[in-house]
């Protein structure tokens, strides 16, 4: 038995050698060094040289959802917003079902005004995922926009109810209650606000057309 452990042992640690030596001897994947390179130049605030670390290896990796994605938030935060509104695009191509690449094309798109647009997202985005925190309360928030309260606080109802210590649900549904005539809840949902955010003029305004 002891013989019998000893020889285990022992063909453990080859094993581990043998893929320690492996591991030591590979070269790293270009998309793996060059994403890498572009987390700490943005880290940096070098914007510029975080997108061109991926925009070397992007002719032979078009297809790489991570890649995509990463370089639609990085040409969203240097303002440059068709570009962004580009990779986002692809990344939701690439993977139809990712509610974060819906969530991240909303970005340029709402800084384009393209609201038409962000609102089909949104929808796609609850038809995967009914729940989803975000498209209900950025769908409530524009129908509160537009006066159509109901259609608001039918999306903000979710929002509240799954993050109801959440300021942006307390304070757009509060104000969604104003307008639809139920001052009760409205007070409840504005002072909930004005907890979660001291002295916040949206909910003080509120409150103050409700007494």
């Amino acid at each position: 038995m002891k013989k019998f452990a000893a020889i285990s042992t022992a063909f453990i640690t080859m094993i581990l050698l043998f893929f320690a030596i492996n591991l030591n001897s590979r070269t790293p994947d270009e998309k793996v060094k060059s994403f890498n390179e572009s987390i700490k130049h943005e880290n940096n605030k070098n914007i510029d040289k975080a997108i061109e670390s991926l925009r070397s290896i992007y002719a032979s990796n078009k297809e790489n959802y991570l890649i995509n994605i990463r370089l639609g938030w990085l040409y969203y935060q240097k303002k440059d917003y068709s570009k962004s509104k580009e990779y986002y695009s692809e990344a939701v191509i690439i993977n139809p079902k990712s509610i974060e690449a819906k969530l991240g094309l909303t970005l340029p798109l709402s800084a384009k005004n393209e609201w038409d647009k962000i609102k089909e997202l949104y929808f796609d985005i609850l038809k995967l995922d009914a729940m989803d925190y975000t498209a209900n309360l950025r769908l409530g928030q524009i129908y509160l926009q537009n006066a159509d309260y109901n259609n608001a606080k039918k999306y903000l109802e979710i929002a509240f109810t799954s993050f109801p210590s959440y300021y942006e649900p307390n304070l757009s549904l509060g104000w969604t209650y104003y307008y639809l005539g139920n001052k009760d809840k409205a007070k409840m949902l504005l002072t909930q606000a004005l907890m979660l955010n001291e002295s916040d003029s949206l909910a003080e305004e509120g409150l103050k057309l409700i007494q």
